[in-house]
């Protein structure tokens, strides 16, 4: 048996030190693991307020050929509620956001503004379900909307392109612990399947369809074949003396081929939110 020296007691005291904050910081005893995150029973809601900061990159022929880089803020709403136990989706997933970017062109070609907003909405059914894991599948609901304004192109500065389709929604939430500390890591995914895109045809400025009331040619059906969508959001809830504190990131991508242009939209938002749970039941402490 080696005898204790100087820099091992010294390492062992540091040790106990950091030990003791931490516990007095997050105090353990106080949580189980379906404390630190469980769905909501019937007409119970979980929500997520957060604010976000990332990035977002934008390419538009129907503007320019030119692609724009730079940094985003937003807003993201998510919540889960809790339907008929006796339904076979008795789960409601709901995400939505709004963000604002404005982007520059690094080789010298302008600028461009983003303005974007979505609600997406799943049916769920508990396809997983115990102590540890939450795993949901189910239909889904989505729409998405958003402005392009060019900043250098003045004959015709603004795109508005969204959808609103039918899509799938999968919703995972893992529960483990962490230096015995409990956490839970949360993953979703949406993507449109099918349903009715907005985009204006390439040779076609907005004007021209004002005045001619031609309004049809914005409409376009959409598929994965000609219009490519998900929302990708993971995420780590952690409990701070009675509160829930979610730390996220977001994935937006869009590409699509409407109107005889194509977009492709891409936006990373980092977020960080406070768990809330209302209307039959409160978080237990």
């Amino acid at each position: 048996m080696k005898p204790m020296t100087d820099s091992s007691r010294c390492s062992d005291l540091l040790l106990t030190v950091l030990v003791t904050v931490l516990a007095a910081l997050f105090p353990l005893r106080a949580y189980s693991q379906q404390d630190v995150w469980s769905l909501p029973l019937y007409k119970e809601t979980v929500t997520v307020n957060a604010v976000t900061y990332g990035s977002a990159f934008a390419r538009d022929t129907y503007l320019s050929q030119s692609r724009y880089e730079g940094w985003a803020v937003g807003f993201e709403d998510d919540r889960w509620k809790g339907y008929n136990p006796d339904k076979l989706f008795n789960v409601g997933r709901t995400h939505s956001s709004i963000l604002f970017s404005p982007m520059k062109n690094r080789l010298g070609g302008g600028s461009t503004l983003q303005l974007a907003g979505t609600v997406y909405h799943g049916w769920l059914w508990h396809a997983v379900e115990n102590d540890r894991c939450d795993l949901l599948v189910g239909p889904a609901c989505m729409m998405n909307l958003g402005v392009l304004y060019d900043r250098q192109n003045s004959n015709n500065p603004v795109n508005v392109e969204g959808f609103v389709a039918a899509g799938v929604c999968v919703d995972n939430t893992f529960r483990f612990r962490l230096f015995y500390y409990p956490m839970a890591l949360q993953a979703s995914f949406y993507m449109p399947l099918a349903g009715v895109g907005f985009a204006p045809d390439y040779d076609l400025p907005y004007w021209m369809v004002f005045r001619y009331n031609d309004y049809g040619k914005f409409i376009h059906f959409i598929t994965p074949f000609n219009n490519v969508a998900l929302s990708q959001q993971v995420a780590l809830v952690v409990p701070v003396r009675g509160d829930r504190f979610r730390i996220g990131y977001t994935l937006d991508f869009n590409k699509n081929r409407l109107g005889g242009h194509s977009t492709r939209l891409l936006n990373g938002m980092f977020s960080i939110g406070y768990a809330m749970r209302f209307e039959t039941k409160k978080w237990n402490r």
